[in-house]
Order: C-alpha cells, then structure tokens, then sequence
C-alpha cells in the first residue's frame, strides 16, 4: 500500500532551490557587515578610554566634530549627516534621540554595504583578506574617516583630531576588519 503524499519527505514534496552564488555572496556579506558593526561599535568606548589615558585630549579637542563617541555621540560623523540631511529636507532639528537612532541606522548600514563589498572582493582575490582581515579595517578607515568623512566635513581633519582618537578610530576599523575576515570563515562554515 503506498503512502499518502503527506508522508513523503521533504525533499519529495518540495522541490529544493539551491541558493545561487550572488545570492550567497549577499546573505554572507550582510552577516559579516552587522556583525563587524556591533563588534566595532563594542570596541569604540573602551579604546577611547585608552586612548584618552594614554593622549589625555585636552576639551578644545573633544569639541572636534567625531572626536569623543564616548561623552558626544550626537557630534559624531553619522550623526552630523543625519541631522544636516533631516534639517535639509524638513527645515526642522533633529532631536537628540532621534539623531542617535539615525546615526546607529546610518553606521549598520554602511557596515552591512562594506561587508557585502568585502565578502564579493575576498571571493574574487586572496588579497583582500591580507592580515586576517588587518588590511581591510585599515582601508576602510583610509577610505571613510581618513578622507571622505573629513572631506564632507562631518569629522575634523584628520591632521587635527587628538592622538587618543587614533587610538580608538583607528583601532576599531582594524577590529572591524578582523571581526568581518572572522565572521566570513564562520559563516562559510553554515553555508
């Protein structure tokens, strides 16, 4: 006697798509881009708070625009393009809940579209994982904070930030090369 079709398996009643190559290359890179983020994002207060130990900034410094995420986080980079955005559109202020919850929307996604970048570039070339992912968190601390943020006028120049903001600018893009070349093999490992 033969079964009802409700009793047969999965992959006899369904028919199973295998997920093709962009496809994947996309799930991964927005895992590795939100992951890299909240690691990047732990990282930032305690650094800052070597940084500040080892460079003690003077206040002048601090006032500097995306010098202090510890104690002025509505003057930091995100924060200043969505308040100047929202002011551009709506001829209206931001509040300041309101600019933290664009800012953190703002970091997330730039983390997520440079994951998705850095898992389409290490599929195509060894290169770009260099360092266990060292090499990237420096590019893309070379490419946004060290020019383009500055350039737009959203952070100090870099010749002028404090040197404890090296400390922690600069070493949670290393954290969050190394969180993404991590989360990659990881998530390679599932599928």
């Amino acid at each position: 006697m033969k079964r009802p079709p409700e009793f047969l398996s999965t992959e006899k009643r369904f028919k199973i798509i295998p997920m093709n190559t962009i496809t994947k290359t996309f799930i991964k890179g927005i895992a590795v881009g939100l992951v890299a983020s909240f690691i990047k994002t732990l990282a930032e207060p305690p650094l800052q708070k070597i940084g500040e130990k080892q460079f003690p900034p003077n206040d002048d410094d601090l006032k500097l625009r995306g010098a202090d995420v510890t104690h002025q986080p509505e003057n930091m980079p995100p924060a200043v393009l969505a308040k100047e955005v929202y002011a551009k559109i709506t001829h209206k202020e931001l509040s300041y809940a309101e600019t933290l919850q664009s800012m953190k929307i703002i970091h997330y996604t730039l983390g997520t579209l440079i994951g998705v970048s850095y898992v389409t570039l290490v599929n195509k070339s060894n290169f770009f994982k260099a360092g266990e992912g060292i090499a990237a968190g420096a590019a893309v601390w070379a490419l946004t904070h060290g020019s383009t943020v500055p350039s737009l006028k959203l952070q100090g120049k870099v010749s002028e930030m404090p040197k404890s903001w090296w400390v922690w600018e600069f070493g949670s893009h290393i954290i969050f090369g190394i969180a993404m070349e991590q989360t990659r093999k990881a998530v390679n490992k599932l599928f």
